[in-house]
């Protein structure tokens, strides 16, 4: 027995032996951990031309401080702030760029726990029309032209965000837009609470351009007002908000409603004249509805970038109503830009890699024959897009990828 109990005993010494060394090396592992972890952000990698102050921030353990400094760049990029506390912000600030060159600069944040961030801040150059200017993914490259005028219509969602709804380039002379740019995004579709004509979501509240409209309790919708915005379209330069056009062709959406749903006015800006074209029957109902239905589903948390535009080749066809006049597109195209992972939290322009990014546009026939397209025999390429209608799309990729991204049209990358 004393021999049993002389084993046990050196069992319980082992195993305890054996616990306050675990004990102790886990005490030692947690004495040096800490629940903050250091880190620093800016809201853009990519800014206008125009004279700007980045704000970014910091995060981790207050007890550290931080350090700022231009690494590349300093002849127009300072720091505004270059000492703080760690959750505190920096400032960056950049100078107007009036050189036809983009430029860049790289800034570094430097942490007294050895933590260092870098950033690359891309400064584009400055264009014939500056106003026109801004880092948005699906923004196409300005034209002049003495009919053309570039708009952008803005809009409130749900949560009180003001953002883009969509941008157009507008002939004056065809009464019909050339391309029609805009972001896609699900908080765009989330349906809204709002009552709609037809209670899903569209409005049908055919106007002008600028108009504010508001559900009038008949089932219906009234324009509230017009909010002119610069540059003003003339109405006698649109076509009539309530008419259709006869002749054997619908008022098709260039920026589709359904893709628009948010809220009220969000949803009824797309019914503005500026975003219609005439389109035949029979393909606004076939092909185009199904192309549309598949660029919804590929939307992305990055943001799907598309460009709807129009084309106008061959032989001359216009619809004329109430002494106006529209010329009819010959083909109608999508254009689509995003990311291949999908949720990378990179802002189109600063991606360096063709092998990130998936590209591909649709063009259609707008005529009855092309009611049956499929999206497979309507794929090409944006470049091909660019040839034929003359204008420069995705103005932002990265100069050095542009070509590449524009040219594909892979579709696998598209699940077709």
């Amino acid at each position: 027995m004393r021999n049993i109990n002389f084993r046990i005993r050196s069992i319980n010494f082992s195993i305890v032996a054996m616990l306050m060394l675990v004990f102790g090396f886990t005490a030692c592992v947690e004495s040096e951990w800490t629940p903050y972890k250091s880190g620093a952000s800016l809201p853009n990698s990519v800014i206008t031309y125009q004279t700007t102050i980045l704000s970014g921030k910091t995060k981790g353990d207050p007890a550290y401080m931080w350090r700022a400094k231009v690494v590349r760049g300093a002849e127009f990029c300072s720091i505004v702030k270059s000492v703080g506390a760690v959750g505190e912000d920096f400032q960056v600030r950049f100078e107007m760029n009036n050189s036809e060159s983009e430029r860049s600069a790289e800034v570094e944040i430097d942490f007294t726990d050895g933590y260092t961030a870098s950033f690359t801040i891309r400064q584009l150059a400055k264009t014939k029309d500056p106003d026109y200017d801004h880092t948005w993914g699906e923004q196409p490259a300005y034209r002049d032209g003495v009919d053309l005028l570039h708009k952008t219509y803005y809009t409130t969602l749900m949560n009180g965000q003001r953002v883009r709804n969509y941008s157009v380039c507008y002939d004056l002379g065809k009464l019909c837009s050339h391309w029609v740019a805009y972001p896609l995004h699900s908080t765009y579709m989330q349906r809204g609470t709002y009552t709609a004509a037809n209670n899903n979501g569209r409005t049908d509240a055919w106007a002008y351009d600028d108009a504010v409209c508001e559900y009038s309790s008949n089932g219906g919708y009234r324009v509230v007002r017009y909010d002119y915005t610069d540059p003003v379209i003339p109405q006698s330069k649109q076509w009539p908000a309530r008419s259709t056009y006869g002749g054997g062709y619908a008022r098709g959406h260039i920026l589709p409603s359904a893709s628009r749903y948010n809220t009220f006015n969000t949803n009824a800006q797309t019914f503005y004249s500026v975003n219609i074209m005439p389109q035949e029957y029979d393909f606004n109902g076939g092909s185009w509805v199904t192309i549309e239905n598949k660029v919804r589903g590929w939307v992305v948390p990055d943001t799907l970038f598309v460009v709807t535009g129009t084309l106008f080749e061959g032989a001359k066809r216009t619809v004329s109503k109430s002494g106006v006049t529209a010329t009819v597109p010959s083909h109608a195209y999508k254009l689509l830009l995003r990311t291949k992972l999908g949720n990378s939290k990179k802002h189109i322009s600063n991606i360096t890699s063709a092998n990130e990014l998936q590209c591909i546009a649709f063009v259609y026939e707008n005529s009855e024959s092309a009611q049956y397209d499929t999206p497979q025999q309507a794929a090409t390429t944006v470049a091909e897009i660019e040839r034929r209608s003359g204008f420069t799309f995705f103005r932002n990729l990265h100069p050095s990828i542009a070509e590449a991204v524009k040219n594909q049209k892979n579709l696998k990358d598209w699940g077709l």
